[in-house]
């Protein structure tokens, strides 16, 4: 393809956008992976930028954050990926029409997929966040100031998702809180509080510090807001560790309001908010062992009202004169200032360490985030649970709520999967129609072999498992679980004569099977495991024993004979097994793996009690290993990914490591694939993927990644075999939180000599 004009690539989606004619006709798919300017998920949101013809370009939208800096054949590939899947769910790729069935630089094809990458990540992060708030920028943009646990503040556009300025260095512990206190000609600063004990404040347009206070004693600061007298003087209200509420004014005088006593079950949980109360007075709101409503005017306390449980998290609510709290519990209580409680929600033990208020559509709702990925919704008038935003792929951190003038609200979100998403009115109404996303893939296996068609195993987060033949699209058999506990894994393996048989981790901690020909449960349910199952594998041993090897919770990965049912080892580890691995190379050697929390890797031999070998990875957890043994440029090796974010080979038979780490990723490595190509040239790869939202494929030999794939979420389970046919390609099988496809890799041309 010929390189477009630099001019094209900087300015044409942005040229489009402004003229009201941003679709795929006027900035061609061809064009999208040169784009150098403004992000198009930004311009899709832009006034007047909705078209009808803009498949494209959503798709686009969908991977471009996770491809700052990726090759153009990733970036080909991660846009094809998308599009069909976004466009073709479920349909093969026989029944594909020519765009999405080959796309230009791309070096994938589609076989099949029920995959639907996130379409509101605003931006990706390089550090964890810990606060979020929104801010007001040059010119009125509309900013979503970002406190992260390195101490730094990043202003992000809300309309681009392009940064604003460089990070600013604003504290030496991790931001706790943010607050933004607008200035009634336009305009404002930013109130920061961190762990270091100071408060600042920050001029948004310059990016600079306008004054800076250190807290009474020797702790944190606990939370901040500010606001302006009726002339324009700047207040900034502070809590510290200990309780003691301060205020200072814009005239640098320093005002100690109270010392808020603690709450007896958590003596260090202190948070402010201000509210309006309906007869449009303003109000300063304090949570600790009571919630206290103070009168801003004069300083004086109005009302307090004690609490059940300590309160992680506060805010103003849009019914006026109305708050909030989350609580340690996991509770939620709405509170009007005037009166007291007015209703409350249960909770499930996690604490609310994040509320946000929004208004849609008549509802006034409140939106909460706990220790998991879920963001909950709540109708404050209807004192009920109204529904759930799903796409974070680890644990919410902060929560807030962004509006241009004129345009409805939108819920923005950060949490430690580094990013930052916008969840628009549709994504909520979805959300509170209950038809928000497709249900997650927990786990996912796939048959090897030519002599039937591919069939494709998928545990659903709906504790529902469904066998896909991938060639047709159809769904060959469906069976249910435990209610609330779906599979957590899969594993196909040779049945007695020659039939395959579905492993799967049961809830009740055993392993059962199912027999794809007669499509019934098949056998006895392989029994020994005390908690639950985190991973399985299987393999035909060189002496033709069907072997399955598990590892779980209990601290243990156990070898099973599948011809008999019982168990042959019970091999014992310090900590959870998250990940296990066997291979056999048919000639003599069988080869079993397990990889725990202790970040340790042990190589067991199936007549051993005791490992024949460990290898410390120094990766931190691990999470995934694969075995590769093919013949290639390198001996046969183990790859381990872990919570460092690495990929790490070593040499099964000297167990030293092979070659440099394989960096890249920028969060922990979640799933691991092995291959070896065959042919002339004969390669070995290794795909993996991490909680960052990327997948990679690396040249083993030579530790370079030749493919990048953006997937947008957290993929749980991948897999690798070799295509049936002559072209040397790979079938990939990747599964997770956006759903699962199966993909065809040409790496032809991409590995250097």
């Amino acid at each position: 393809m010929a390189v477009p004009h630099p001019y094209l690539s900087r300015h044409l989606a942005r040229h489009a956008a402004l003229g009201g004619s941003l679709d795929d006709d006027h900035v061609p798919p061809g064009l999208l992976p040169w784009v150098a300017g403004d992000s198009v998920r930004g311009l899709l949101g832009l006034p007047h930028a909705h078209r009808a013809d803009q498949s494209w370009l959503a798709a686009w939208a969908a991977v471009e954050p996770y491809l700052q800096d990726a090759d153009f054949a990733s970036r080909c590939s991660s846009l094809h990926l998308a599009y069909t899947a976004l466009q073709y769910p479920g349909i093969p790729h026989a029944r594909l029409p020519q765009e999405a069935a080959a796309c230009t630089g791309s070096r994938l094809r589609v076989l099949w997929s029920q995959w639907a990458p996130p379409s509101n990540v605003l931006a990706t992060l390089t550090r964890r966040s810990r606060s979020l708030a929104m801010a007001e920028g040059p010119d009125g943009a509309v900013l979503l100031a970002v406190g992260n646990e390195s101490g730094g503040i990043e202003l992000i556009d809300a309309a681009t998702g392009a940064a604003v300025g460089d990070r600013i260095p604003a504290h030496e512990g991790a931001v706790r809180c943010l607050s933004f206190v607008p200035h009634p000609t336009g305009g404002g600063v930013l109130v920061s509080g961190s762990t270091d004990g100071t408060v600042r404040i920050w001029d948004t347009n310059r990016g600079t510090l306008v004054n800076h206070m250190r807290l009474r004693g020797h702790t944190w600061t606990s939370d901040v807001t500010g606001y302006r007298s009726d002339a324009g003087s700047l207040t900034v209200a502070a809590v510290n560790g200990e309780g003691t509420l301060t205020l200072w004014r814009e005239d640098s005088r320093e005002h100690h309001l109270t010392d808020i006593s603690p709450h007896p079950l958590d003596r260090a949980a202190f948070t402010l908010t201000l509210t309006t109360d309906p007869d449009g007075r303003r109000l300063l709101v304090s949570a600790g062992r009571t919630l206290g409503v103070w009168n801003i005017a004069d300083h004086q306390l109005l009302h307090e009202y004690p609490l059940g449980a300590p309160v992680r998290s506060l805010t103003s609510t849009t019914v006026p004169g109305c708050v909030a709290t989350g609580h340690s519990d996991g509770s939620i209580t709405v509170w009007d200032t005037a009166s007291g409680a007015r209703a409350s929600f249960p909770g499930e033990g996690e604490p609310v360490i994040a509320l946000a208020a929004l208004r849609i559509d008549g509802l006034d709702l409140l939106a909460a985030a706990g220790s998991g990925s879920p963001i909950e919704l709540w109708d404050i008038g209807a004192k009920q649970w109204a529904g759930r935003l799903t796409g974070h792929t680890d644990t919410v951190t902060a929560l807030g709520t962004t509006a241009a003038a004129g345009d409805a609200p939108q819920l923005a979100s950060t949490a430690q999967d580094n990013t930052i998403r916008l969840w628009d009115t549709h994504a909520t109404r979805r959300a509170l129609e209950g038809t928000d996303t497709a249900p997650a893939a927990v786990a996912a296996a796939i048959t090897t072999g030519s002599d039937a068609p591919p069939h494709l195993a998928v545990s659903y987060a709906t504790a529902q498992v469904q066998v896909w033949d991938t060639s047709r699209g159809t769904a060959t058999a469906t069976f249910s679980t435990a209610p609330e506990h779906p599979v957590s894994a899969l594993a196909w393996a040779p049945g007695d004569q020659g039939q395959r048989l579905l492993l799967w981790a049961a809830a009740d901690h055993s392993i059962r099977s199912w027999d794809l020909v007669r499509s019934t449960t098949a056998s006895t349910p392989l029994v020994g495991h005390s908690e639950r199952v985190r991973a399985l594998a299987s393999t035909v041993a060189c002496d033709g024993q069907r072997l399955a090897i598990s590892g779980g919770d209990d601290f243990t990965a156990r070898l099973w004979d599948l011809d008999s049912g019982q168990p042959l080892q019970q091999w014992r580890h310090p900590f959870r097994v998250r990940t296990v691995a066997a291979a056999s190379d048919g000639i003599g050697r069988d080869w079993f793996a397990s990889g725990s929390a202790d970040g340790i890797v042990r190589l067991w031999d199936a007549r051993d009690q005791e490992p024949g070998h460990v290898l410390y990875c120094q990766q931190g957890v691990i999470n995934a290993i694969a075995i590769n043994l093919g013949p290639s440029l390198l001996p046969s090796f183990l790859a381990s990914g872990g919570d460092d974010g690495t990929v790490r080979l070593w040499d099964l038979f000297t167990h030293a490591p092979l070659g440099e780490q394989l960096q890249g990723h920028t969060d922990a490595v979640e799933a691991i694939a092995t291959w070896t190509t065959s042919g002339d040239d004969v390669r070995p790869y290794v795909a993996s993927s991490a909680q960052d939202g990327t997948l990679r494929i690396w040249e083993a030999a030579t530790s370079r990644c030749v493919l990048q794939l953006a997937t947008g979420s957290r993929v749980r389970t991948l897999s690798a075999h070799l295509s049936d046919d002559s072209t040397g390609s790979v079938i990939l099988t990747m599964a997770g939180e956006a759903g699962v496809a199966v993909l065809e890799l040409d790496l032809e041309d991409l590995s250097p000599s």
